[in-house]
């Protein structure tokens, strides 16, 4: 659908950067940037001392080696 609307400055701006980092016309950053404000907000546990976020359905898993590898290029 087509249709014409002004957008705050600021925001105009983050829609813009959001399009460029995911090569996105911006009609299509936009309309992604609505669904993704739409959504239910993530799903929040805790378990022992540690806050818990579900991963969406179809995520690949992370693995305890992953992790550690990726903490290690960090120091």
């Amino acid at each position: 659908m087509r249709t014409t609307f002004t957008l705050d400055d600021d925001a105009a701006a983050l829609a813009q950067t959001y399009a460029r980092a995911n090569s996105l016309r911006l009609g299509k950053a936009v309309s992604d940037l609505i669904r993704r404000a739409s959504a239910p907000p993530m799903k929040v546990k805790k378990k022992g001392d540690l806050w818990v976020i579900a991963a969406a359905p179809g995520a690949p898993k992370v693995s305890a080696q992953q992790i550690k590898d990726l903490m290690d290029t960090l120091d």
